[in-house]
């Protein structure tokens, strides 16, 4: 193998890997947390969760990958807001690229709430490594599902993931 077809590999294996929280991590991670969107609304997770199932979902403004994978989050979110899914879109972008994140957003027509990661602390409780990376977290606070990078096919795996949840809440409740 050549060096260059080494760091291609190694590249892509650092994309797609995951090392976020395991499943059934903390089951209040987000307990009196509370983060402030670009557009200065304040999001209590715990807040959040208390309706349903939060989907996290950390991107970079300079993340090409992030580019395709910030629309199929975008319709997750349509199709399932009503049913009491939070989508929340976490960047990780530093201090030098805050204020590109609002823009971004906009140009990409994203309609869920957009927090700056700014001290790093959400990425590092999920053990975020790469971008995108998704976090799915039951109702009840568990991690049930993490996914680094992005493949067309995530939007599907995500969607089925979310009804398999809802599928369990509804049953709860009855």
């Amino acid at each position: 193998m050549t060096a260059r077809a080494a760091g291609v590999t190694l590249l892509l294996g650092l994309c797609v890997s995951t090392l976020a929280a395991p499943l059934g991590a903390d089951p209040a991670p987000f307990a009196g947390r509370s983060l402030r969107t670009v557009s200065g609304a304040a999001i209590a997770l715990d807040d959040s969760l208390a309706k349903g199932p939060v989907l996290l979902d950390f991107w970079a403004t300079w993340c090409r990958p992030c580019e395709h994978s910030l629309p199929a989050v975008q319709r997750l979110h349509e199709r399932f807001r009503e049913r009491g899914v939070s989508v929340v879109g976490v960047s990780i972008d530093g201090p030098r690229n805050w204020a590109r994140v609002r823009p971004f957003a906009a140009r990409l027509g994203l309609g869920f709430p957009i927090v700056i990661d700014e001290d790093g602390a959400l990425a590092r409780r999920f053990r975020v490594q790469a971008v995108p990376t998704s976090v799915l977290i039951s109702a009840s606070g568990q991690v049930v599902r993490t996914h680094s990078g992005f493949h067309p096919a995530e939007e599907d795996s995500l969607r089925t993931a979310l009804e398999a949840l809802l599928a369990d809440v509804r049953q709860e409740a009855r």
